[in-house]
């Protein structure tokens, strides 16, 4: 009987929103399945001690990144390419949440919020495709949300869940352009994980009220999502594209 193949050797995969949370579990899973990992970061130095930690695992490389800046993210995947001969995956880790009563939102906190989950993986793409079409294959996994189904969520509010929605989009149109490239491109839709983030947003008393909504009884952890990311990575799906995979214990069918 043949196995799930999940190995990522030899593959060259950039991560971004690396320094912390989800973000940082799937560089090290990556690592752990044999790939060469960038680790990219607003935060560049602590982006630079995560790389560090993987130690002999792999030849992880920190970074600082804004992944608002176009040409800095042109540069650094440049560089990627230009060391590696190619990049293999992508994975379109860093956002940040956006709370409260959408009437509440000033126009410069909804830029800023679209700036980065949408207009950073639009920069991140645009900048990846091409060495991605030269070689005739690559993944790109985006990180969306539950709230892009549910238009916010317990925690992000709607604005939060349009620039959720805006990645599913992404993902089905890429996946439309890219398929005959032999690029696949898919997103996972976690619900609430449990991150550095969320736990600052997450009172005791929402985190009881949350819990009933979710049939495995438990929030996601950064291990949960990993796996799922690796796997979409993988050639175990190579033949998934265009999905968003909700990673949410049953949340969304409660």
């Amino acid at each position: 009987m043949e196995t799930m193949d999940t190995r990522l050797d030899g593959r060259v995969v950039l991560v971004t929103g690396a320094a912390r949370g989800i973000g940082l579990r799937v560089a090290e899973y990556c690592a752990g399945h044999g790939a060469t990992v960038w680790l990219a970061d607003l935060d560049g130095d602590a982006a630079m001690r995560a790389a560090a930690a993987l130690g002999g695992r792999a030849g992880g490389v920190g970074l600082g990144l804004d992944v608002r800046d176009g040409a800095a993210v042109r540069q650094a995947v440049e560089r990627i390419v230009r060391e590696h001969g190619a990049i293999d995956a992508l994975f379109n880790s860093a956002g940040i949440l956006a709370q409260g009563p959408f009437e509440e939102t000033t126009p410069a906190a909804f830029d800023a919020l679209m700036a980065v989950n949408v207009t950073g993986v639009f920069h991140c793409v645009q900048a990846v495709a091409p060495c991605m079409k030269r070689q005739g294959r690559g993944t790109i996994v985006s990180v969306a949300s539950v709230s892009a189904m549910r238009g916010g969520g317990s925690v992000g509010n709607v604005w939060y869940g349009a620039s959720k929605a805006a990645v599913v989009a992404i993902t089905q149109g890429l996946a439309r352009e890219l398929g005959p490239f032999g690029v696949r491109v898919n997103a996972i839709a976690p619900a609430l994980v449990e991150t550095e983030m969320v736990r600052e947003a997450l009172t005791p008393e929402v985190r009881e009220r949350v819990l009933t909504r979710f049939p495995l009884r438990r929030l996601a952890t950064v291990d949960d999502v990993a796996r799922a990311a690796v796997f979409l990575a993988s050639d175990a799906a190579s033949f998934i594209t265009g999905e968003t995979l909700a990673v949410d214990g049953g949340f969304l069918k409660s």
